[in-house]
């Protein structure tokens, strides 16, 4: 199977393409309910046998980058962030393949210091809704 690379990595916000990304994180949560009944027990022994099942999935992503004052997308990152607006988050491979996700951000930070001598921002962003991108570019099924 063939790796999977970084590079080629396209992120937009509201179709304006994010600059200078160094990090980018889509992580998924399953939230879990016991459904443990009073028939649930070991065999031979008055135990229970605990069971789950998958509740709710959140979904999350994470980026961070070097801030440019003149580029358009990081200016629409930390607007739609500003303002608490939903937003849609276009993260395509180097083949187009990916996902559209729309949610909003719930933290944006810009952070610069003497010692690195560079200034970066970071985002996290709520996906409530994610399609499919097929590798032409256009949005595919769920």
């Amino acid at each position: 199977m063939a790796e999977k690379k970084f590079v080629g990595t396209r992120v937009e916000v509201n179709g304006q393409v994010v600059a200078k990304l160094t990090s980018f994180t889509h992580s998924l949560e399953v939230e879990e309910a016991d459904v443990t009944g009073l028939g649930d027990t070991v065999d031979g022994g008055g135990v229970f046998r605990q069971k789950f099942i998958a509740a709710s999935v959140g979904e999350t992503v994470a980026m961070e980058g070097i801030a440019l004052l003149e580029d358009d997308g990081q200016t629409e990152l930390k607007r739609v962030a500003e303002l608490g607006q939903e937003a849609v988050i276009k993260h395509t491979d180097a083949n187009g393949a990916g996902y559209a996700l729309t949610g909003f951000f719930t933290t944006y930070e810009e952070e610069g210091s003497v010692s690195e001598g560079v200034y970066t921002f970071s985002g996290e962003f709520r996906v409530n809704t994610k399609q499919a991108v097929v590798e032409d570019g256009a949005p595919g099924g769920e």
